[in-house]
């Protein structure tokens, strides 16, 4: 989830703008570069309904503002960027569920925790989770499934392409039998339909039905969908470039690989301990172009973006 300025107001598509996201395919935006930079990860399932009460935060209370007074200070004390994801439960109504994704090696490890407060009290989830986990132990842990899930971008309210694009891939994948889950806006309207996958890490872009069954399904090898792809969470963005070079290279294989990296301008070096083996990638990740592309379904406004190139050294 992302705070906006303002809300877009519903009368705004009367303007007949073209979904930005179909701005983006056509102007051939590679979105690589775009995924945030996440250590750690908190999906608050919460009723779509609860998704607009949490958004609105002029009417939050004080101690809701406080809870994310803290997470900015943490941020800017560490540099540690953290996500906050709001996901529709299996079945509505119920007490307040959270998922926790911290990095580890190839990605994030999920670990599952329920509470008998009710849906209201998100604030209390974050400060567990994110800011003070010694609380956790007053939550149940549950057993965490196994497998991917993939959180989808159904935001519609937010911008109207995300839920133009990102409802028909949700109920695609929910169908087929994958843990598919409706989320709130996580920021990329124009990437719509975007989706964040565990444990991988890896954000999608502009996703069809059949394609995201693929990739879901690894029955698509990297190199023919780099494209579509927006990063791994786990690295700063220009890093996020070089690592799709070597998932390119290496295959989904190279999602088990535990990888860091450090910036030093348009250089970079990425370390690896994949297979037995420790390592380090360096290149240089620069940019090749800039698109004006549309930020919002809702504004004219354009946004100026880098597309990059990488050399290696």
């Amino acid at each position: 989830m992302t705070l906006p300025a303002s809300r877009p107001s519903p009368a705004s598509r009367s303007g007949r703008l073209p979904f930005c996201s179909d701005l983006s395919r056509q102007l051939g935006e590679d979105p690589i570069g775009t995924a945030p930079h996440w250590e750690e990860v908190t999906v608050l399932e919460l009723d779509v309904r609860v998704w607009e009460q949490l958004r609105r935060f002029e009417e939050w209370s004080p101690e809701q503002r406080r809870v994310f007074e803290r997470l900015r200070g943490k941020v800017e004390a560490n540099g540690a960027g953290f996500g906050l994801l709001m996901s529709a439960p299996e079945q509505a109504g119920g007490p307040l569920r959270v998922r926790h994704y911290t990095r580890g090696a190839g990605g994030y490890l999920r670990r599952d925790y329920r509470s008998p407060l009710p849906q209201g009290e998100w604030a209390r989830a974050l400060t567990d989770t994110l800011l003070e986990p010694h609380r956790l132990r007053d939550w149940e842990e549950c057993p965490a499934p196994s497998g991917p899930d993939l959180h989808v971008c159904t935001h519609g309210t937010v911008d109207a392409a995300c839920g133009k694009y990102g409802i028909p891939v949700h109920r695609t994948l929910h169908e087929a039998g994958l843990r598919a889950w409706r989320t709130g806006h996580f920021g990329g309207h124009r990437f719509a339909a975007t989706a964040v996958e565990f444990p991988s890490g890896l954000l999608w872009a502009h996703l069809t039905p059949e394609l995201a069954l693929r990739v879901a399904r690894r029955e698509v090898q990297p190199a023919e969908v780099k494209r579509h792809l927006r990063g791994f969470a786990g690295l700063p963005p220009l890093a996020q470039v070089l690592d799709r070079e070597l998932l390119v290279q290496h295959g989904w294989a190279w999602l088990e690989a535990e990888r860091t990296a450090t910036v030093d301008g348009p250089q970079v070096t990425l370390a690896y301990a994949w297979q037995g083996q420790r390592g380090e990638v360096r290149a240089r990740v620069e940019e090749a172009g800039r698109l004006a592309v549309p930020g919002s379904s809702h504004q004219a406004e354009r946004l100026d973006v880098a597309q990059y190139r990488v050399t290696f050294l």
